[in-house]
């Protein structure tokens, strides 16, 4: 009986977001941040050179 109850946690989803939801969210984070400063600073070269 006491088995059975670890093998239903075991199989049981976790509750939040898992490790792979939260590597995509950090890489499109990244990648967004990395256009807009690369968005600025193509504006400013064209604006001041």
């Amino acid at each position: 009986m006491a088995r059975e109850k670890l093998d239903s946690r075991r199989s049981s989803p976790r509750h939040g977001p898992s490790v792979v939801q939260m590597m995509g969210l950090v890489a499109a984070v990244v990648a967004s941040v990395i256009l807009v400063f690369f968005a600025i600073g193509y504006l400013l070269g064209r604006l001041l050179l």
